[in-house]
């Protein structure tokens, strides 16, 4: 099997509460080369947000999950003038476990700001050599098997950031933002309208 290729940046359950552990941010960045001279493309990951299924690891531990990806989409921000290649971001949104000790402290530690980047763990499906018009040869990958985002202090791609925060009062001492029921679905529904425009956007 594969191994996993890590790119970072800046059993079905069930969830007791919707607002506990909440988390949105940026987890990678497509149509740019990354540190480790390589691309993904936008649509790199659709196949695997419509499969869904992704963890949470923590600095990539599988053994230790701390939470799963409740939704993503990629988030389109421009179109290279030179290569034509559309450049986005990867948003996220992910709940921590924190029915466990390892989750809540992996959500404390992201919540907290000691931990701000992002980093995705998958298998390249289908990737080609390129060569840039500066000379450079860079591997573009254009399909992907995401298996798990973790959150971490430095990885290869840039520009990763967490966005919101959101914890259940009852299992975060002091005074914790807590996230309403309309404020996730405002996230699920911004990241909705995106996936809209995207559509629009191939149809053209």
């Amino acid at each position: 099997m594969t191994d996993l290729i890590y790119k970072t940046v800046k059993s079905e359950v069930s969830t007791v509460d919707a607002a506990e552990g909440i988390v949105e941010a940026y987890v990678n960045s497509m149509g740019v080369v990354d540190h480790d001279g390589e691309i993904i493309e936008l649509g790199a990951f659709d196949q695997s947000i419509q499969k869904g299924g992704q963890s949470v690891a923590w600095f990539h531990d599988q053994s230790a999950p701390v939470g799963k990806v409740i939704d993503a989409a990629p988030i389109q921000l421009s179109n290279d003038d030179n290569s034509a290649r559309q450049q986005g971001r990867l948003k996220a949104v992910m709940q921590f476990n924190l029915n466990t000790q390892r989750g809540r402290e992996a959500f404390a530690d992201v919540e907290f700001g000691s931990v701000k980047e992002w980093s995705v763990g998958f298998r390249a499906l289908e990737d080609d050599l390129e060569r840039l018009d500066g000379g450079e040869n860079v591997r573009v990958i254009k399909n992907l098997d995401w298996v798990e985002v973790s959150p971490v202090l430095r990885g290869a791609s840039p520009d990763t950031q967490t966005i919101t925060a959101k914890s259940a009062s009852d299992t975060t001492p002091g005074e914790p933002e807590v996230a309403s029921d309309t404020e996730v679905e405002s996230i699920r529904l911004g990241i909705e309208i995106e996936r809209t425009k995207l559509d629009i956007m191939d149809n053209k």
